[in-house]
């Protein structure tokens, strides 16, 4: 079996933004780059932070409205406005001569998605979970032929199309997980994650504007990924390429009564990577 080559994985000279830059700007280039992680880097390109959608979503919220009291809406007066406000200053990072069972271990330890790359304090690239999971969907890693059965948990819990966002995104806080599965009548019909609800949350206050009542929400059934499902036995590496090729959260894995048997996420395979590095 083919062993992963750190060095191949690593995206060099990625796109940056200053701390200085304005959050709509940086908006647009997520937008138009499909990214979810930005390196903020300085004049030297040292690395001085990051930032995310979620960190970018957020501050959509904090820059409506805040409600004060019982006192109604009031306008924020110090919401943020450039990438240095909502920046992530408490950094992680790989280096060029890292394993990759290393940069798994932060990956998963710490429950992010992307990792700057650092030499002598300068960013010299990217490296993200996605990455690892191209290298497993090719099917010649160790365990990745191993069947989807082999890591699935007990069903996991899901949510009916017609739940709403705010309560969809408790259920999630609650139960720890990252996405679930939106099922009916015990089938799934795709998934959803805790970062598709922000993002339409901030949709529908834009559109509402500070009248937005939680009974506008939309339900998770407008917001939902459409997945194509995985059966038990088929292998690791197809759960992984249906995650890539339709940027999924995960993989839902249905039984031969087309019910909701499990969800294969990236983290699950992240892990099957890492053992068997």
């Amino acid at each position: 079996m083919r062993e992963i080559n750190l060095e191949t994985l690593i995206t060099y000279n990625p796109w940056t933004v200053r701390p200085d830059t304005q959050l709509d700007d940086v908006v647009e280039q997520f937008k138009a780059l499909g990214l979810h992680h930005m390196p903020v880097v300085n004049d030297e390109r040292h690395l001085i932070g990051m930032i995310s959608e979620t960190d970018l979503l957020k501050a959509q919220q904090k820059r409506r409205v805040v409600l004060v009291g019982s006192g109604g809406p009031e306008e924020t007066a110090d919401f943020p406005e450039v990438v240095a406000d909502v920046m992530t200053r408490v950094l992680v990072m790989a280096g060029p001569d890292d394993s990759p069972r290393q940069v798994l271990q932060v990956l998963l330890a710490h429950r992010i998605h992307a990792l700057p790359v650092v030499e002598s304090g300068r960013l010299i690239g990217m490296i993200s979970c996605r990455d690892f999971l191209r290298e497993l969907s090719y099917g010649e890693l160790a365990s990745s032929r191993d069947p989807v059965s082999k890591i699935l948990r007990a069903v996991p819990e899901s949510i009916e199309p017609e739940t709403r966002l705010d309560e969809a995104f408790l259920a999630m806080q609650e139960s720890g997980a990252a996405c679930m599965a939106v099922t009916q009548g015990g089938c799934p019909l795709g998934v959803v994650s805790q970062r598709d609800l922000i993002r339409a949350r901030c949709l529908a206050m834009e559109e509402a504007g500070e009248d937005l009542l939680p009974t506008q929400l939309p339900p998770v059934g407008r917001i939902l990924r459409r997945a194509t499902p995985i059966r038990p036995g088929q292998r690791l590496f197809e759960a992984a390429l249906v995650i890539i090729q339709e940027d999924l959260p995960a993989a839902v894995v249905i039984n031969q009564a087309n019910r909701l048997m499990g969800l294969v996420t990236e983290d699950d395979l992240l892990r099957v990577i890492h053992d068997a590095s």
